[in-house]
């Protein structure tokens, strides 16, 4: 059987950019510095079809080709991972916030997967789960694996084209306005970011906390994160971007990705993915709002 190739053109990015920097971000199986580096090595990666270089400057319009699928071999890593959703191409699960989805460590969502599902019976089944997306370490909540590699092709460019719909429940400091978009670029590139009010509730220590549904139109790091924090309204507990502000420690990251809609890549139907964000989020905001009361 020959070797899967996966065709990638690369879309605008800004200026500088290198291959290395680019692939991690845009092919979930070069989701690693390691992974791209060993991919060049091994001449599995083509920039316009010739070998690859791991300093190559890219361009708008550049055909990237990968052969194979290059995954390294699992990390024994035992934690429990809810599933959410699961056919013989995909699965969705809930990770938990604390280990990441992927990348060279141990305490990863794949490594976790790889000894807990069993591989696809379809012919071009992929050895284990493999991310199509990301989401942040201390941010809990819904992610897409591929159990084929059809499916990670095509939910791949399925998310580079904005075609997958995402929404995530946030706990934030402050008062927004009931509904709002902002669109400050992040990292020189576009973003955006769409917010809807569902209930804020004074708070002794900070003022004002609010429960927010975030729809992240583009899906820059952590771009939710940051663009809460520009616009005065910080993530309860992300200590990352706080600064001098204060904000509840020991509770975690008040972030949940709890929504993905998408058109399956095989049958073409739409699936919607919808889940509950923790308990905490609500059981902060009554506390907040009864301590308040008591003044």
């Amino acid at each position: 059987m020959p070797k899967p190739t996966l065709q990638h053109r690369v879309r605008k990015i800004a200026p500088g950019t290198t291959l290395t920097d680019y692939c991690q971000q845009a092919i979930p199986l070069l989701g690693s510095r390691t992974a791209v580096k060993k991919a060049v090595h091994s001449k599995r990666l083509l920039l316009n079809g010739r070998p690859a270089r791991l300093n190559d400057p890219l361009q708008t319009g550049d055909q990237l080709t990968l052969t194979g699928t290059g995954l390294p071999k699992a990390r024994k890593f035992e934690q429990e991972i809810p599933v959410v959703w699961e056919d013989s191409h995909l699965i969705v699960v809930n990770k938990p916030a604390g280990i990441a989805v992927n990348g060279d460590r141990i305490r990863t969502l794949e490594n976790a997967l790889a000894g807990s599902v069993e591989p696809s019976g379809e012919p071009d089944a992929l050895p284990r789960p493999v991310a199509v997306h990301r989401i942040d370490l201390p941010t809990q909540g819904l992610v897409l694996l591929a159990k084929t590699k059809q499916a990670l092709m095509a939910m791949s460019q399925a998310f580079e084209h904005n075609k997958v719909h995402k929404q995530y429940i946030a706990v934030v400091h402050g008062r927004p306005a009931p509904q709002g978009t902002t669109r400050a670029p992040l990292q020189g590139k576009p973003a955006e970011t769409k917010w809807e009010y569902r209930r804020t509730v004074p708070s002794r220590d900070f003022g004002h906390l609010s429960l927010l549904e975030l729809s992240p139109v583009t899906g820059r790091t952590h771009q939710l994160r940051l663009h809460m924090q520009q616009l005065g309204h910080l993530i309860v507990g992300d200590k990352q971007y706080a600064g001098p502000q204060k904000t509840v420690l020991n509770k975690g990251l008040m972030l949940c990705a709890c929504y993905l809609s998408f058109q399956h890549p095989t049958t073409q139907k739409p699936i919607a993915i919808k889940i509950l964000p923790p308990p905490k989020f609500e059981k902060l905001l009554d506390r907040e709002e009864a301590w308040a009361k008591k003044q």
